[in-house]
């Protein structure tokens, strides 16, 4: 009897469990209800009404101390005229003080009424005045900034500070347009930050350059400083940016964490995957061309390849979409999985690793077909295991690896992290990274006819000029590497006390004339007499210890070119 009460309450304190927490899931659904990341536009209105009856009260208050004042003023005068000199000396102190009671309830209840008419004037949601035509700007200027990308080859781009700065704007520009929408507060600092910010730029690139003058910065940055002076005195900004980024946090649960997948902020995180991904995926390719190069994988690299050595910021969509592909299909078969083999997880572990490998494979295999059909961008036909150079058993086991990674640890743990963050921050978070992946996409992907036709695979000379720039660098930079010999070499021997200095000093000399008589004859540098310096320059900078002590394994070759 003892354990079959014991069983029936036990029973009962799991479905009070149960209650309270469909009870708690309830009130967060009653939550995000008016929680919706939406603006919320009769926020507006309401604070109209609210500043309107604050006025009214304050229009009372100045009522009720301009009767304290005369009243006051009333026994200041009995005071004078009953002839006594200390009482009346107290009832003009006490008048004096309302008087200016009054006047400051005067002075707070005018700004008061402005406030309010203020609110009352601009409380329409859809009215936003000269804020529409600002937001119109950025829009149009972020259009433009992509459009002018996208008929930029690549190849002739410039990644100087002012080229940084345009992208630096067009992200925050992309945030202010989401915070007009949504009419939060923060908008103003924001757009006051981004013009102080844009003009302090421009005048130390003017100042480094020497051709610094406070007119011709104030005039070519106009539009800027109308941006400070708006936002910063305006009264309908002030009146119709009225909401508060929500400092809520999402339903994140340490003990029972459950990824959401419904809804804007699960399609908001698989674009961000995506992005992301596709450029952490161009740095994977490096890693493997690396692994190659050491001899511990079997395959070949093109080190004329400018698009995945030189454009470390060119995306990769296969591994982007690989990612979103795991996050819809691959984490739920992997729950799944260990839902069915609760008793031997490790047999879910080995389906689910199988099933990443294997759609991995014909991801790339798929994209191969379309893309790859003239093994332009890679060709495993030599490799063991392979299926029409598209794909091949290494590679495979690869993609298990690191689809098996994703699935089971970064996934979940990014869920994790991102339910932590307020949704109105990730919302901020989104729109900068989705502004920052149109400006590569529309600089590396997308490319009208005839802008960047040096690129193709079907232009002859290309691959061949490219090819002998990348032969030429590494020539120099080997024998740059012997320069930086040379120099070691003379400073030792500047530091002994026994050596014939002057005869060794001869030699170190004549080895350096016939290094560089080597680059002159050989490379034809005689033309360009500033490039030796210029390709040791660039050793310097890029640390050739570490590519001279990779000797002949072609690691600092890669990385040069």
């Amino acid at each position: 009897m003892g354990e079959k009460n014991e069983s029936v309450e036990t029973i009962e304190l799991n479905d009070f469990d149960e209650r309270l927490k469909s009870l708690d899931d309830a009130e967060r659904a009653i939550d995000d209800a008016f929680h919706t990341g939406r603006a919320e536009r009769s926020k507006i209105t309401q604070m109209a009404q609210l500043d309107a009856a604050d006025a009214v009260a304050m229009a009372g208050v100045a009522m009720e101390s301009d009767v304290e004042a005369d009243e006051a003023m009333r026994i200041s005068v009995i005071a004078e005229k009953s002839g006594d000199r200390e009482r009346a000396k107290v009832a003009r102190k006490k008048e004096r003080e309302a008087r200016k009671k009054a006047k400051a309830d005067h002075a707070a209840a005018t700004k008061s009424a402005k406030r309010a008419y203020d609110a009352i004037k601009y409380s329409a949601p859809n009215k936003m005045g000269f804020m529409r035509a600002v937001q119109v700007i950025f829009a149009i200027h972020i259009a433009g900034s992509l459009i002018w990308l996208m008929l930029t080859s690549r190849d002739s781009m410039n990644y100087n500070v002012t080229t940084i700065m345009d992208w630096i704007m067009v992200i925050l520009e992309g945030v202010a347009f989401w915070m007009f929408i949504n009419r939060y507060k923060v908008a103003r600092p924001l757009v006051i930050g981004m013009a102080i910010l844009g003009i302090v730029v421009a005048g130390v690139v003017d100042a480094v350059s020497g051709n610094f003058n406070p007119f011709t910065l104030a005039f070519n940055n106009l539009f800027y400083v109308f941006l400070i002076l708006y936002f910063a005195l305006s009264r309908r900004v002030k009146a119709t940016s009225v909401n508060d980024l929500s400092m809520r946090k999402g339903d994140y649960d340490k003990e029972d964490f459950v990824v959401n997948r419904r809804g804007w902020p699960f399609v908001r995180n698989l674009i961000i995957y995506f992005i992301v991904f596709s450029i952490l995926g161009h740095w994977m390719e490096m890693g493997m061309c690396q692994f190659i190069i050491l001899g511990l994988v079997e395959g070949e690299y093109d080190p004329s390849n400018t698009m995945l050595w030189r454009d470390w910021l060119y995306p990769f969509p296969m591994e982007g979409a690989a990612v979103v592909v795991i996050a819809l299909v691959l984490y739920p078969f992997y729950l799944w999985l260990k839902k069915k083999f609760k008793k031997n997880v490790i047999i879910a572990y080995i389906i689910s690793f199988i099933a990443g490998a294997l759609l991995c494979s014909f991801i790339e295999f798929t994209m191969g077909l379309l893309v790859n059909a003239n093994y332009e961008l890679w060709d495993y036909r030599d490799n063991f295991g392979n299926i029409m150079g598209q794909i091949c058993l290494q590679n495979t086991l690869a993609f298990g690896v690191v689809a098996a990674i994703i699935t089971w640890w970064v996934y979940p743990m990014l869920e994790r992290m991102i339910a932590r963050v307020p949704n109105d921050v990730m919302n901020i978070v989104f729109v900068v990274i989705a502004v920052f992946g149109a400006i590569i996409w529309s600089l590396y992907l997308i490319n009208p006819p005839g802008v960047d036709d040096a690129n193709l695979p079907e232009n002859k000379d290309q691959p061949e000029i490219v090819q002998k720039d990348y032969e030429t660098r590494l020539v120099a930079t080997r024998l740059a590497n012997v320069e930086q010999s040379i120099d070691s070499l003379e400073a030792a021997l500047n530091e002994s006390s026994e050596l014939d200095k002057e005869e060794l000093k001869a030699k170190i000399e004549a080895i350096r004339v016939a290094t560089k008589s080597m680059l002159n004859d050989g490379l034809g540098l005689d033309e360009y007499p500033g490039l030796y310096d210029q390709f040791i320059a660039e050793v310097v900078e890029s640390g050739s210890s570490s590519s001279s002590s990779a000797g002949g394994s072609g690691a600092s070759s890669s990385n040069a070119a």
